[in-house]
């Protein structure tokens, strides 16, 4: 059975991989480079001003374009860790692969792949890349679960398959009584004694956990194989990991922390920092936040005490690189013989600083506490011997061919996600209904016991009013407001006036009748609204002037062409955060206003139907949340139906035309 199970999913990523290229490459046919620098997927006419170096030897390429009169930055749709390709024509026909490292106003930062080739002389274009450097260690680590006789994978993949039951220690003479997943009946569970206190239960380093997360921490260090966290929006998710990792680490475990995106990582990186763990980030220095690059390993690299000879390897290979221009540039030139000789030894210094530097690396992850890395950034074992334990975050985001790659990794998971917000990305509709849209998070909720799952409760993010109609529809009201959050509203902001914005949690403004039409945007193959667009602008402006700060509000919308037509409505403002919902899960603002940009006649919602996208763009505002909608569309979705019976029922229905003729 287990087999093929592998086989299947196998099969399945290479059906996704051709659907994902199919895609590609009809946007790329389809698109003309002029259409690609307005999706941002390209940028043209750019020069190599100045070359350096980064963190950890990184060769840069500092690339800039002079302004032809445009009225936005030619960067504007980049993003820093984005991987891209630069071409240029001279002195011959060349295409490098890099990584954005810096993305400013004026010019942007490659870090290149490799050894640096001469710099183009004239004109260069970058463009915006896949990889499928991930399929290939997906397809490698089902290939490993499957023939592995490593009993520490044999038996994660018995359990994940519901081969083997999950097992958890035995209870003692003391026992930890708690709530077992949203059952009411109390569980009694054991765990290890290390950090037990003389009464028996676990010594929280963190006091304040409330009983869920301390219910989740309980159980996940009981567990021998496999335990869940379930955490729904604002309910303290990280919170919990920090403390397993916490008590897993005081045992004098090797834990390593995974989630299939650099955000996320970045996200428990920073939270781990903060208890003193010597925790370590792997990765590219370009795909993590700036504040964090000093956990790189790229930079514990650079800091140890062996740079100084990586920093004379890479002196003596700038020397030989600048006789090689003087030498070129000098009557003839150089032979084609000497030529290669000099580009030849030039490699060899790269190569051996980049080895001495591969190797004190592997130091620095073998000492730390916590390695954490993206689930597609492992290529090979991290270390020698299995981790003890491996937490998963965001595990509902990733496919299951993906959660496998970490997972080859270590004798123990801890998966903690929320399968009721966003689900993975699959471009193949095949592939997802025959398998591939289940992840292990959803398969495991059906096969553990209570013993083995928590769901968190108890969120310390939103207004009770802005909470309850996500934990209605999604939590069977499970869910509970702290009394931190309870009440609170954007009035009570430091020198924010009381108004009617200010002053509710909660705006569903109908634009029915207001002749707000959706358009199709064949570019961006999306849709927009206008009219929606501009009255969502206007209430940030009314906001704004009731005193509160641009950085503590943000414009989301299900649609990139919206989220576009929004930053270009709004002009410059780097202070004003406009964008997708898909791009903003994990993260709050103070104010939240959503755009839903349908309104036709034929009461279609479209992706709006996948209503666990809706549950994050609805759950991401702390003290005000303010709906733009079409009733007359929405409301024949029974979900937007039921939204705007629950905003009547909090008086929070009003019209757009209170603001139209403002």
């Amino acid at each position: 059975m287990s087999a093929e199970h592998f086989r299947h999913l196998a099969a399945l990523l290479d059906i996704e991989r051709e659907a994902e290229r199919a895609e590609n490459e009809r946007k790329l046919e389809k698109l003309s480079v002029q259409a690609r620098e307005a999706l941002g997927k390209t940028v043209t006419r750019l020069v190599v001003s100045r070359e350096d170096f980064g963190v950890g030897g990184h060769a840069l390429w500092v690339l800039s374009r002079p302004s032809a009169g445009e009225e936005y930055s030619p960067f504007q749709a980049l993003n820093q860790g984005d991987l891209v390709a630069i071409s240029y024509p001279s002195p011959e026909p060349t295409r490098v692969r890099g990584t954005l490292y810096d993305v400013s106003e004026f010019e942007i930062t490659v870090s290149l792949d490799g050894a640096p080739p001469e710099a183009p002389i004239g004109k260069c274009q970058l463009d915006v890349l896949g990889s499928e450097a991930t399929y290939k260690r997906m397809k490698k680590a089902l290939g490993a679960v499957e023939r592995s006789e490593k009993a520490f994978i044999t038996r994660l993949r018995n359990v994940c398959l519901g081969i083997e039951k999950a097992e958890f220690n035995k209870p003692s003479v003391t026992l930890v009584k708690t709530r077992a997943h949203v059952d009411v009946n109390p569980v009694e569970i054991n765990v290890d004694p290390g950090m037990r206190q003389d009464d028996g239960h676990i010594k929280f380093f963190n006091t304040n956990l409330n009983v869920y997360q301390r219910e989740a921490v309980e159980k996940a260090l009981a567990a021998q194989d496999v335990a869940l966290v379930h955490g729904p929006p604002g309910t303290g998710k990280t919170t919990v990991l920090v403390e397993i990792i916490r008590q897993a680490v005081a045992q004098g475990q090797r834990v390593l922390a995974s989630a299939p995106s650099n955000i996320a990582v970045d996200n428990l990186l920073e939270k781990l920092l903060e208890t003193g763990l010597d925790a370590v980030r792997m990765g590219h220095p370009a795909r993590i936040l700036d504040s964090l690059h000093h956990a790189t390993v790229s930079a514990r690299v650079a800091d140890h005490d062996n740079q100084k000879h990586i920093l004379e390897l890479d002196q003596q290979r700038e020397r030989l690189i600048r006789q090689r221009s003087r030498a070129m540039d000098r009557g003839h030139g150089i032979s084609w013989t000497e030529r290669k000789q000099m580009d030849a030894e030039i490699e060899k210094l790269w190569r051996a600083a980049r080895d001495m530097e591969y190797g004190i690396g592997r130091q620095v992850l073998a000492e730390a506490d916590v390695v954490l890395v993206t689930h597609g950034g492992i290529a090979k074992p991290i270390l020698k011997k299995p981790f003890d334990l491996l937490i998963m975050d965001e595990a509902s985001q990733a496919t299951e061919p993906l959660s496998w790659v970490p997972m080859t990794q270590a004798k123990k998971v801890i998966f903690a996600g929320d399968p009721l917000q966003l689900p993975p990305t699959i471009y193949s509709e095949e592939a997802k209904k025959k398998g591939l849209g289940l992840t292990l998070f959803e398969r495991l909720q059906a096969l553990l016991p209570p013993e083995g799952q928590t769901l968190l409760r108890i969120q310390y993010r939103m207004h009770e009013t802005i909470m309850g109609f996500s934990s209605k529809q999604f939590y069977d009201g499970a869910l509970e407001a702290d009394e931190s959050v309870r009440a609170h509203t954007a009035c009570e902001l430091p020198h924010v006036q009381k108004n009617r914005l200010t002053e509710n949690p909660l705006i569903y403004v109908d634009t029915v009748g207001a002749g707000y039409e959706e358009a199709w945007n064949d570019v961006l193959e999306s849709r927009e609204n206008q009219g929606e667009a501009k009255l969502a602008l206007y209430l940030y402006e009314q906001l704004k002037e009731a005193g509160i700060p641009a950085r503590a509000m943000a414009l989301l919308t299900p649609y990139v062409a919206q989220a576009r037509l929004l930053r270009s409505l709004g002009g410059p403002n780097k202070e004003l955060e406009i964008g997708s919902i898909d791009g903003f899960q994990g993260r709050e603002k103070e104010v939240i206003i959503l755009s839903l940009v349908r309104s036709n006649n034929e009461g279609q919602v479209g992706f709006l139907g996948d209503t666990r996208r809706m549950n994050v763009g609805m759950t991401r505002a702390r003290r005000l949340l303010i709906v733009l909608g079409d009733s007359g569309t929405l409301a024949r979705h029974p979900f937007y139906n039921q939204f705007i019976d629950y905003a009547d029922a909090h008086d929070a229905h009003a019209s757009a035309w209170e603001w139209i003729h403002a």
